[in-house]
């Protein structure tokens, strides 16, 4: 699949070149160029992972939320995809969970779209690959942008040269802040897309045409599928932030208020458009974090995996605390840190020392974004954090603030393709900010080499005899090595060129080069391993075995056994697990039901419908409950519960509660009995269109006749009007016909439904098709008709110019 991918991309990209090179003029000469560039690019971001793409590694090492999460989410999405269903309702973990709800999923994404439909049995390598593409694109995205952004340059504006934007573009798709990501392929996905939104969207700015504008709201909607919250925050932060420092230093010929409202509708109309599109998943996402764990974040939770500032050591190299999880050593959580390369940060601080006053004024922009993110990735060490959780909807269920980084990095990687165009005259090179530039790299270095390096070693020396201490100052000299060596390759170029020993082509490409080989040095190699991360998934016998049994059943898999069973195996095999990958969009209902149950023993357990417990080897159950089923090879054994419940059963008497944790609390009771009575949550008028439930007179059943995963159909037989009860989760957006005759769907035993019922034979239908879903699909319809708008608009408003 990755090698198809890949000669579809060569065989656009060399029609591009053909096109272009069939056109006359400047203009089609540069286009060539540019394609070149981008061709040569994307293969240095290919090449940076070429163990990977080789297949002769896995990176990260244990795949992260790649493995855990998303490859067993987008199986089973792609599965149902291939069946012609919409997965909007996930059957297979933690008894059933909405997962049109779960931004996360991805399912709608255009790119995961195509792959799910072309290959829905994809392997794992398959993301990987995707997360590499997303790379490859976030570089591609940064290259435009930088040749797009005008810089003013004596009496014309031109963008940055092609060495420049080669390097910021490096920068910005191989730095820290996206690399240590390689385990969140949506997160990755999403954030790839800014440089691409910014790109259109700042020359909408600048040219005031409404296409451009569209064009950004299109890109940022289509980024949103991707699937990750808090990476579209970011997007959305990073234009309005930009927006209002753009706004403050330019001199509008209009006055200021009117400038405020003109520059104020086009990013109003940018992030409209965005949210008019995205909004199926949007809506039904902002409905899930009600019934989630993370609606009870409190701002301790919010501000996990913040960067402390013992970390901005980070600015200088990325290995002092250990770059992995296997060396990582400080006493905070290991996150992502602001190193972009050292190269980049030396030119980013040239650009600002060196431009010229009109240029630097235009810098001043991406000064304020760079430092926004790096104070906003502090989190809980600065206020700005605490004040955004108030300010913002919905920030304060985003956990991790360092992620905030990529603003820090794409405003970076930005800075320095200006300073390497800047260094790159000479003249500027020769004036007193140029020397200074040059003599505190040099003061720089020394500091580095004659004191820093030597501290270090020594460091090594007097911690021989203690084998933690010796691992972490090797780390952490190993490091300082790396940074002090590329710290003296800058200055060697730059001091190099200032003496005339190379032109400017060959100090652009000795700059593009070194950094290329620091951000390989310190991350191309890290958190790598040979095993395969999917080892967990691989239980044949006792997926067979269970697969093999014709009742409709769920399994536990609760019994910690992490370390050799995936816990969301069960969606990547088509099974049902009362469980899953811990997951704070988990619904804390269910949660509460399965607390509520009081253990394995117990009959509210038996009410979850699970009938098989996979358990290592001598773990104790409950005895004479459960029975060996299967003693599969290796540490694991399946018991079968000899009390299994069914999915669904009929009942007679209802008893009311005041919502779903009183319902838990009365099913706890001694006296109730699950098979004559049910719990039901709501107000007590229209619980039944068929009169009021009456004692049943003869035998009653309830067969599943028909199920997918968001469609339920059940024969039932009653003898009397009563309650259709069934082991599956509540939530919003299940609607119920009996016999073609809408009925309500009722928190039912806590967290499960019930359906009334007449006497008598009935066909029972339960769909999930939530309204705000609905909702969303006209809201995308009214924003694509805005987008057609705008742009009738921009072409009437063109000819009328």
């Amino acid at each position: 699949m990755g090698l198809t991918i890949g000669l579809i991309a060569a065989l656009l990209w060399g029609a591009a070149l053909v096109w272009a090179g069939r056109r006359g003029g400047e203009q089609a000469v540069a286009l060539r160029r540019d394609l070149l560039a981008g061709g040569g690019l994307a293969l240095l971001v290919l090449g940076f992972f070429w163990r990977t793409l080789s297949g002769d590694v896995y990176q990260p090492a244990d795949g992260g939320d790649l493995v855990s999460f998303l490859f067993p989410t987008y199986r089973f999405a792609a599965r149902d995809l291939a069946q012609g269903t919409l997965p909007l309702w996930n059957p297979h973990l933690y008894g059933g969970a909405p997962l049109i709800g779960d931004i996360q999923a991805g399912f709608l994404y255009l790119p995961n779209l195509l792959l799910f439909l072309a290959r829905p049995a994809f392997d794992y390598r398959a993301l990987q690959g995707m997360v590499i593409g997303h790379l490859v694109w976030a570089a591609l995205g940064m290259y435009l942008l930088l040749r797009t952004l005008p810089w003013p340059d004596g009496l014309a504006a031109r963008p940055v040269s092609r060495p420049a934007a080669l390097l910021g573009s490096l920068a910005f798709a191989l730095g820290d802040p996206l690399l240590i990501h390689l385990g969140n392929l949506n997160l990755i996905a999403v954030l790839s897309w800014l440089p691409w939104v910014l790109a259109a969207y700042i020359r909408g700015l600048a040219t005031g045409r409404l296409i451009w504008l569209a064009g950004a709201g299109l890109l940022f909607g289509l980024a949103n599928y991707a699937g990750h919250a808090q990476s579209s925050l970011y997007i959305g932060l990073a234009l309005g932030v930009y927006t209002l420092l753009w706004a403050l230093v330019q001199r509008p010929p209009i006055p200021r208020l009117a400038w405020a409202i003109w520059v104020g509708g086009r990013l109003l109309t940018v992030v409209a458009l965005a949210g008019l599109l995205t909004a199926p998943i949007l809506l039904p996402a902002l409905q899930l974090t009600r019934y989630t764990e993370r609606s009870a974040f409190t701002y301790q939770d919010t501000v996990a995996f913040s960067l402390a500032p013992t970390q901005l050591i980070g600015l200088l190299t990325p290995g002092f605390f250990g770059r992995g999880p296997a060396l990582h050593w400080s006493l905070w959580d290991r996150v992502e840190t602001p190193y972009v390369g050292v190269a980049t940060l030396l030119l980013a601080l040239a650009g600002l020392l060196l431009a010229a006053p009109d240029r630097r004024r235009r810098l001043w922009p991406w000064v304020g974004l760079a430092l926004f993110g790096l104070v906003t990735a502090l989190g809980i060490y600065a206020l700005l954090h605490g004040w955004l959780t108030l300010l913002l909807p919905g920030f304060a269920q985003m956990r991790a603030p360092a992620r905030a980084l990529v603003l820090w990095s794409l405003a970076a990687a930005v800075l320095a393709a200006v300073g390497l165009d800047t260094l790159l005259d000479r003249v500027r090179l020769a004036t007193p900010g140029g020397r200074g530039w040059l003599a505190a790299l040099r003061q720089g270095g020394w500091l580095l080499a004659g004191v820093v390096l030597p501290l270090s070693y020594l460091a090594l020396l007097l911690t021989q005899e203690n084998e933690t201490s010796f691992l972490r100052a090797s780390v952490a000299a190993l490091a300082l090595t790396l940074a002090a060596l590329f710290w003296g390759g800058v200055w060697a170029a730059a001091a190099g060129y200032r003496a005339g020993w190379w032109d400017a082509p060959l100090m652009a490409g000795l700059l593009v080069g070194l950094l290329y080989v620091d951000l390989a040095a310190t991350g191309a190699y890290t958190d790598i391993s040979s095993t395969d991360p999917t080892r967990g998934f691989h239980h044949p016998e006792i997926v067979a075995f269970l697969r093999q049994d014709p009742d409709t059943f769920r399994i536990d898999t609760r019994t910690e056994i992490e370390g050799v069973w995936q816990p969301d195996t069960a969606a990547l095999v088509g099974l049902e697990d009362v469980g899953g990958i811990a997951n704070p969009l988990a619904l804390a209902h269910w949660r509460a039901q399965w607390e509520a149950t009081g253990g394995r023993q117990t009959r509210l357990y038996d009410l979850l419908n699970v009938k098989y417990v996979i358990v290592r080897d001598g773990t104790p159950l409950p005895e004479g409950k459960f029975e060996l089923a299967l003693d599969a090879p290796g540490e694991l054994a399946v018991y079968r519960n000899t009390n299994f419940w069914p999915r669904a059963w009929v009942v007679h008497e209802a008893i009311l509660a005041t919502g779903i944790p009183d319902a838990q609390a009365l099913i706890r009771a001694a006296d109730f009995d699950p098979a004559r009575a049910v719990v039901l949550v709501g107000p007590t008028e229209g619980f039944s269109p068929f009169g009021p439930p009456a004692p049943a007179v003869g035998t009653e059943s309830a067969t599943l006749t028909a199920a997918g995963s968001s469609h339920l159909t059940l024969a039932v037989e009653a003898t009397a009007p009563g309650f259709l009860v069934l082991s599956e989760v509540w939530y919003p957006g299940w609607e119920a016909t009996v016999n073609g005759q809408a009925v309500r769907v009722i928190p039912a035993n806590g967290a499960l439904r019930a359906v009334p019922v007449p006497a008598g034979t009935s066909t029972v239908e339960l769909c999930y098709a939530p309204r705000l879903w609905r909702w969303g699909l006209l809201m995308a319809l009214a924003g694509w008709v805005g987008l057609a708008a705008l742009v009738v608009l921009d072409r009437r408003s063109a000819r009328t110019r």
